[in-house]
């Protein structure tokens, strides 16, 4: 028996607040998800507040049969961003000291790290200092032909 692609996309998890209505979004979160669609173990890496939007996560996870092993509910709001279209253009205000921002290393996250076949991670969760430990702490924590991929994601001043 072959063994399974197993792949983490580890960084932000949020809703995107948009005037209709909220999306649960973040590109490492959704990069799991359609490796996941496509056969692989799709394994988000991330963290969420101990409140109701957090909760909403869990629940959509679950809807999509999305593992939430490694998304830690952590002392901190869970992640928004507020969407607006200005001009027709979308503008984004993304919240800060949010719990995305604070994603926890721990013993279960290093050993994923091991055995992972890929990571998706970006430059937008490592905006904080916690996060980016983290992130950097599990991409060099990987084994040397792990697939590495680096989403660059430039947005206000982050």
């Amino acid at each position: 028996m072959e063994k399974p692609f197993i792949v983490a996309g580890i960084g932000e998890l949020l809703w995107d607040m948009f005037p209709g209505g909220k999306r649960m979004g973040g590109a490492p979160v959704n990069f799991s998800y359609h490796c996941q669609q496509l056969g692989a173990i799709g394994l988000p890496v991330s963290a969420v507040g101990g409140d109701e939007l957090g909760a909403e996560i869990r629940s959509v996870f679950a809807d999509k049969a999305l593992e939430d092993t490694f998304v830690e509910e952590v002392d901190h709001p869970t992640g928004t961003v507020q969407v607006a279209l200005v001009e027709g253009k979308p503008t984004y205000e993304i919240c800060e000291g949010v719990a995305w921002d604070h994603i926890p290393m721990s013993g279960k996250l290093e050993k994923l790290a091991k055995e992972a076949d890929a990571v998706c991670f970006g430059s937008l969760a490592q905006r904080s200092a916690v996060s980016r430990r983290t992130i950097q702490q599990f991409v060099g924590s990987m084994r040397p032909d792990a697939l590495k991929v680096f989403d660059i994601n430039l947005r206000q001043h982050f």
